[in-house]
């Protein structure tokens, strides 16, 4: 944050700024087909948004089923960024999450950050597709969610798709609601973008799809382009391609990218001259006896996929030592393998780390600065901490939406009492107040909840807040209870969502058999045990769902849309090779790989971001990628190898 921004929002706070543009929104939107209602933005927002004046969120109106004139409607969650600049770029940007089942708006400060880089020419809109995150109020299992609160709250990954597991207990009561399950699938949320955008008031626009956001927005192009000026789709996840079935093809296909990368490197090549067979041997060790161990751990075949995984979501130099790991594997050695694990090699940041590394032929003035300057920086971070926090603090207690005062020490009271409970007392509070998502503000309920939950002693306090509240209040402690469940049960509701689309239109599209045969084929077979423990549990668990397949949904798309493909060689959730081959049918359809990028590249370097702005900026020219040759690995190559 620099003085001026912290000026500037600091202004726009004590003044009640408000953003003009927003007045339509609080009306009713744009467009009386898909209204708007304005809620509170879900907290913490960042310490430089301002709701009412950079930030606002709400909910749309969308039809559930698309092609029926006067059938129900859903609410979908969103949060409109307003672009920094004085004189914006008319098209906005609209982020297509991924999962499915993922979610945004209860995260903005992290989704502001991931697209700030486009924010100085254009609004973002973030919002929660049908049936995920906080645009789940037709599917959520809310009485699951409470009275197996610890069993969402902590995922266990080995059971979470058995017959009698949650999820499973999550679609009956879903089912038993009377919802059509059938309209939650890729094809209705293409529309729902087109509706938002025309209910915000956007013309043109583009849209930025990550891993299932770009199935979806592969769909958006043939089903909803109205509008559409631009796409980006970064880490793919391709329409014609059995994502299930091909699990295990991008962590094969990062794997054979660090060989590749290793061969091309004349000192790494030289230090492993076999790192293929290499890779192969260490497969076939992990399968033997005696096991090998880290930090006194057994270590299984599986830790081949989860060293390729580790790597996807580290943005440090993790791939330099996996030759020397796979090398020492091979013969039955963990040293490397336990060190780069632990971050035994990550690189050291402080100030006497780096005048170590490069203070060395410094003049003693000269050094001095050196010196001098890092303790600045240092001590410049600290009050940029502290400046955000105060921020937030002050942004909440002079928020024009959202908790009022009120029910904001409600909250604070109630949460530092809850942390005194003991686990099986705090278990029974955070069940009853997870309930609280699925119904509407009743005063009555919070103090039911506090005289039930709540030490007798603490209860005079906590109940006379309660009847100091507003209705306004009352209504924001239901928002919040809503938000703080979504971020406690977040991994078992994508799941869950997932489950929703995933099992009713990729099936039987994606099969078992599918799976096997696409696992003969891989490169490197050693990675299969840990890819089949977490794949194959979803087979069984979709044969719960009735199929829905659309006719044509799994062809290759075919647009003249402009289309920036992202891929990165260390993705080990979709395919390196998806960029190349889905513009195939892209008329201006222009692929990137990026070495040394995981699973959403633009989140990996500043090359990345460049890219995607630069393509934004000029959909129809070429891309300038030249930035990507600097991003290939360096490998360690040992001194004895030297």
């Amino acid at each position: 944050m620099s003085p001026d921004q912290i000026i500037a929002t600091l202004i726009a706070l004590m003044s009640s700024a408000t953003e003009p543009a927003f007045d339509p929104l609080k009306a009713g939107g744009h467009d009386t087909h898909y209204p708007v209602a304005i809620e509170a933005c879900p907290r913490p927002l960042g310490p430089l948004e301002v709701e009412g004046s950079t930030v606002i969120c709400g909910r749309v109106d969308v039809p559930e089923d698309h092609a029926a004139t006067d059938g129900q409607t859903i609410p979908l969650a969103f949060a409109l960024l307003k672009s920094r600049s004085t004189a914006p770029a008319p098209d906005p940007v609209i982020y297509l999450h991924g999962g499915p089942g993922g979610h945004t708006v209860q995260d903005i400060p992290m989704n502001a950050a991931l697209f700030d880089f486009l924010r100085d020419r254009r609004d973002i809109i973030l919002f929660d597709q049908r049936g995920a995150g906080l645009s789940d109020r037709t599917v959520a299992c809310y009485t699951e969610f409470a009275e197996e609160f610890v069993q969402f709250a902590k995922v266990d990954e080995e059971n979470v798709f058995a017959a009698d597991g949650p999820m499973a207990k999550c679609l009956t009561e879903t089912v038993a609601t009377g919802v059509d399950l059938s309209l939650y699938n890729t094809t209705q949320s293409a529309r729902d973008v087109r509706a938002i955008m025309h209910a915000l008031g956007y013309g043109a626009y583009n849209a930025f799809g990550i891993s299932y956001g770009t199935k979806l927005a592969q769909e958006l192009m043939r089903t909803a382009p109205d509008g559409l000026r631009s796409v980006v789709i970064d880490s793919i996840s391709r329409v014609d391609s059995p994502a299930y079935d091909t699990n295990g093809v991008p962590m094969d296909q990062a794997l054979g990218w660090v060989v590749d990368f290793c061969m091309e490197d004349d000192a790494c090549a030289a230090a492993y001259p076999d790192l293929e067979e290499t890779v192969h041997a260490a497969g076939r060790r992990l399968t033997k006896e005696p096991k090998l161990t880290v930090a006194g751990e057994e270590i299984e075949a599986g830790i081949m996929s989860e060293l390729i995984d580790f790597s996807n979501v580290v943005a440090g130099p993790f791939t330099a030592y996996l030759p020397q790991v796979f090398t020492e594997l091979a013969a039955g050695e963990t040293a490397t393998l336990e060190k780069l694990i632990t971050g035994g090699f990550d690189p050291d940041r402080s100030a006497a780390a780096i005048m170590g590394r490069y203070g060395a032929g410094l003049r003693d003035l000269d050094r001095t600065l050196a010196e001098v300057a890092l303790m600045e920086a240092g001590q410049m971070r600290s009050a940029g901490d502290a400046a955000a926090k105060l921020l937030a603090t002050l942004s909440d207690d002079l928020a024009t939406y959202g908790a009022l005062n009120t029910e904001a020490l409600l909250d604070e009271a109630l949460s530092d009492v809850a942390a005194r409970l003991d686990l099986d007392a705090l278990l029974a509070f955070l069940r009853d107040y997870t309930l609280f998502i699925g119904q509407d503000p009743d005063r009555a309920d919070i103090e039911t909840l506090i005289a039930t939950h709540m030490p007798d002693v603490e209860q005079p306090r906590l109940l006379g807040m309660v009847a100091a509240m507003t209705e306004e209040d009352v209504a924001a402690f239901y928002r919040r209870a809503r938000v703080d469940a979504a971020n406690l049960t977040a991994l078992a509701r994508m799941i869950f969502g997932l489950g929703i689309i995933a099992c009713q239109e990729d099936f039987p599209f994606n099969s078992l058999e599918g799976y096997n045969a696409v696992a003969a084929d891989y490169r490197f077979p050693s990675i299969d045990a840990g890819v089949r423990e977490s794949t194959a549990p979803l087979y069984g668990f979709c044969e719960l769902f009735d199929k829905h397949p659309r006719e044509g949904f799994h062809d290759p798309v075919e647009s003249d849309i402009p289309v920036l493909a992202m891929s990165g060689t260390k993705d080990t959730q979709t395919n390196p090779d998806a960029a190349e081959n889905v513009v195939r049918t892209l008329t201006n359809g222009q692929a990137v790989l990026f070495p040394e990028a995981g699973h959403a590249v633009i989140m990996f370097s500043q090359c990345a971001k460049d890219v995607a702005e630069g393509f934004i900026e000029a959909p129809t020219a070429p891309v300038n990628a030249a930035c990507t040759a600097a991003l290939k690995p360096s490998f360690h190559v040992p001194p004895q190898a030297q």
